[in-house]
């Protein structure tokens, strides 16, 4: 009788843990699942880059306004009117912004720790020639609420580098990119063409 008594209890303590021990496998598979959802993706660096011709929203300098930016085309050219590249060719992006409130605002630039670079294959990453100018292409400034502005943005780079990955920090130090492809392409390529005299 008393180990009839003992066994009876052993296996409802044994029942116990077990029903307890599924309890907390569960739990711990719920929060497991919670936090791996496509849903809880990151945005930023760390997601998959964006497609030429695909916009995003970002922060403007020092944090004032938002601006809609989208690379729109890339031109790849040995030259441009005035200059001439010291690693072969020159990536030149057309890229398209505008406010997205009733504010003016400016892209960063890397004294902000912002800005644009190049990211090509190898790792390398080039930043944005500041002194190369595109004629009749904006070059920089805050931009007018309610205006859309269409800039140049150029990179120094080898043949070996082309078809890199676009990136841009905002005034946030969100980092944005995009995948451009590897020759000629986009809307506006006649257009920046004619601007660089090619």
């Amino acid at each position: 009788m008393r180990t009839t008594a003992v066994t009876v209890a052993a296996f409802s303590l044994a029942a116990a843990l077990s029903l307890t021990a599924c309890s907390d496998e569960s739990k711990a598979e719920t929060v497991k699942s919670d936090g791996s959802s496509p849903s809880a993706a990151p945005a930023g660096p760390s997601a998959e880059p964006l497609a030429m011709g695909k916009g995003t929203e970002t922060v403007g300098a020092g944090g004032g306004g938002k601006l809609d930016i989208t690379p729109v085309s890339v031109v790849y050219t040995a030259k441009t009117a005035t200059d001439k590249p010291s690693h072969g060719l020159y990536a030149v992006v057309a890229v398209q912004e505008r406010p997205m409130t009733n504010v003016a605002a400016a892209e960063t630039t890397p004294t902000e720790k912002g800005g644009w670079q190049w990211i090509a294959a190898d790792g390398q990453a080039v930043s944005s020639e500041p002194n190369i100018f595109v004629t009749g292409l904006d070059a920089g400034g805050p931009i007018r609420a309610g205006a859309t502005q269409l800039r140049a943005r150029t990179f120094d780079i080898a043949a070996a580098q082309r078809g890199g990955t676009l990136t841009y920090t905002d005034g946030e130090g969100k980092t944005f990119r995009w995948q451009i492809p590897a020759q000629d392409s986009g809307p506006q390529v006649a257009k920046v063409k004619k601007a660089l005299g090619s």
